[in-house]
């Protein structure tokens, strides 16, 4: 769980690499195929294997994406088919240097949706 929520965090960075950090990498669809395969699947929270995709959970929100890349990807609702978002490109920051790739990934995890929501409401306050 992340010692400090994103709401306090975010005072103490630049706005928009912190939101690449905290908001929008968890959108890459890059992002939760290197975690689901750098974690055999299994969800950080209660160990089981994550069979609905899983999300991204942020161990800490004190950190900023130094990349400056970003792809579109597509966020489909029921509303708005063709809905896109920037998110940044992790995979090309992995290529061009992975020590900064690795930064990030290191303050990431994969859980199920629903351990998500419980990580969250232990920690009062705290978005993931």
């Amino acid at each position: 769980m992340p010692a400090r929520t994103a709401a306090d965090c975010e005072k103490d960075y630049d706005r928009e690499p912190w939101l690449k950090f905290a908001r929008r990498i968890i959108r890459n669809p890059y992002v939760k195929a290197f975690l689901a395969q750098r974690d055999a699947g299994k969800c950080a929270w209660c160990g089981e294997t994550i069979t609905d995709g899983g999300g991204v959970h942020h161990l800490t929100y004190a950190h900023t994406c130094t990349f400056a890349g970003t792809i579109e990807v597509r966020q489909q609702t029921v509303q708005r088919h063709a809905k896109k978002r920037l998110a940044p490109d992790c995979q090309r920051c992995q290529a061009d240097n992975k020590a900064r790739f690795d930064a990030c990934m290191t303050k990431l995890v994969l859980v199920h949706h629903l351990c998500n929501k419980e990580i969250s409401e232990r920690q009062p306050g705290a978005q993931s």
